[in-house]
């Protein structure tokens, strides 16, 4: 009896993996199909990747005049009235710093990103640090604070992409298009900042440099309708 209840058991387990190994069919009498939708949003938020790399003979020398020099880059930031928070170190390094003919001594370099909801700081914060001292911008790019409503109305625009396709369809195909009975969210993100550009800047600042175009947030999704009888 128990012989007979283990290969029982053990049939139905096979039963289950065999089920589970099969592809899902699609489902009878329905349409799917892709939508996308689009939105350009106005950026109202800029983050500008700045740095500044010093070298010295010695590791301690190349550190300590880093610090200074860091020191009065982070301080003409601040007198722009940017504060702390908005503020954040990405990346600190250092080593050897090696020239034509090998190592020549040590070099610090630290990056800093700075966010500011003015845009209108923008060429004056890069002038300004520049004339400090920094000797890397390592990119501006241009955002938005709050993406959510350009995120639902690209989503809107997802689905009636979707089904003026799917209606296209159905026409084609001589049937009726009926309800809707599946909806999938793709991914499509956030597409880049137009333009986003490496920051170039002279010690004067230029506005007419520094233009924030536009933000494109883009959203797809899968929609399946049914046939209708």
């Amino acid at each position: 009896m128990t012989r007979l209840l283990l290969l029982a058991v053990a049939a139905l387990a096979s039963m289950s993996a065999l089920a589970q190994a099969q592809p899902s069919a699609p489902p009878p009498n329905t349409i799917t199909v892709t939508g996308e939708g689009r939105v350009a949003g106005t950026p109202d938020r800029a983050v500008v990747r700045l740095g500044v790399t010093t070298r010295a003979a010695t590791a301690a020398e190349a550190l300590r005049a880093h610090e200074a020099d860091m020191a009065r880059v982070l301080t003409r930031v601040r007198t722009l009235g940017i504060a702390d928070r908005d503020i954040q170190i990405e990346a600190l390094s250092l080593g050897e710093n090696y020239g034509p003919n090998g190592p020549d001594g040590f070099a610090a370099t630290r990056i800093v990103s700075v966010t500011t909801d003015d845009l209108r700081l923008v060429p004056e914060l890069v002038a300004g640090v520049v004339g400090e001292g920094a000797n890397r911008l390592d990119g501006l790019v241009y955002t938005m604070r709050d993406e959510r409503p350009a995120v639902l109305q690209a989503l809107d625009l997802a689905v009636a992409d979707a089904r003026a396709k799917a209606e296209r369809l159905a026409a084609a195909s001589g049937v009726r298009l009926g309800r809707v009975v599946g909806v999938q969210e793709t991914p499509a993100g956030f597409g880049p900042p137009m333009p986003m550009y490496r920051a170039q800047a002279d010690v004067t600042p230029n506005p007419a440099a520094y233009s924030a175009g536009s933000t494109r947030v883009d959203a797809a999704v899968v929609v399946t309708f049914e046939i209708a009888p």
